[in-house]
């Protein structure tokens, strides 16, 4: 179904977002607020701990911080980074379960996972690049992950009939 939020979107199939909707596993959690809140604030806080660190180690390849000042942190740093990544990417895959034609259908949401893989993608693959342009291009690929979660989150429906639609076919 596209053009719940926008008309140029594209987005998962409804008939997947509907199975997995309905699954017993979602069924069976998606009245737990408390399990959602706990979700959500995981995924902020591991959120904003990966960008802040990311921001952090980062300063060095843009010239702001003498080469050598991070070292000695630089392998703790590394692993708490890594860390709160991997708690980002699985409290989110979780809050998409929680709610996948909820989540799914947002204009944003495939844009959001294409970022996502070329950020970790680029983390992977950088060597060889300028450490300045290097640091450039992973701040900005994970500022775009995060304004992409800010726009599904703000987002309101375009076309109210077609998200009552989508949302009633969960409930079946």
């Amino acid at each position: 179904m596209h053009g719940i939020y926008a008309a140029w979107a594209i987005t998962l199939p409804v008939e997947m977002l509907t199975w997995l909707a309905t699954s017993a596993l979602r069924q069976a959690v998606f009245g737990m607020r408390v399990l959602y809140g706990v979700l959500r604030f995981a995924h902020l806080a591991t959120m904003a701990g990966f960008l802040g660190l990311l921001l952090a180690m980062e300063l060095r390849g843009l010239g702001l911080l003498a080469p050598g000042a991070l070292a000695p942190a630089r392998p703790v740093l590394g692993r708490v980074l890594n860390a709160c990544f991997w708690c980002a990417v699985c409290t989110g895959v979780a809050l998409f379960l929680y709610d996948p034609l909820g989540s799914g259908l947002h204009t944003m949401f495939l844009p959001k996972l294409v970022l996502l893989a070329l950020g970790y993608g680029f983390a992977r693959a950088r060597r060889g690049i300028p450490p300045r342009l290097a640091a450039w291009l992973s701040l900005a690929l994970w500022l775009l992950v995060i304004g992409a979660s800010t726009w599904n989150r703000v987002e309101r429906p375009v076309q109210i009939n077609a998200a009552l639609r989508a949302s009633s076919l969960g409930r079946l």
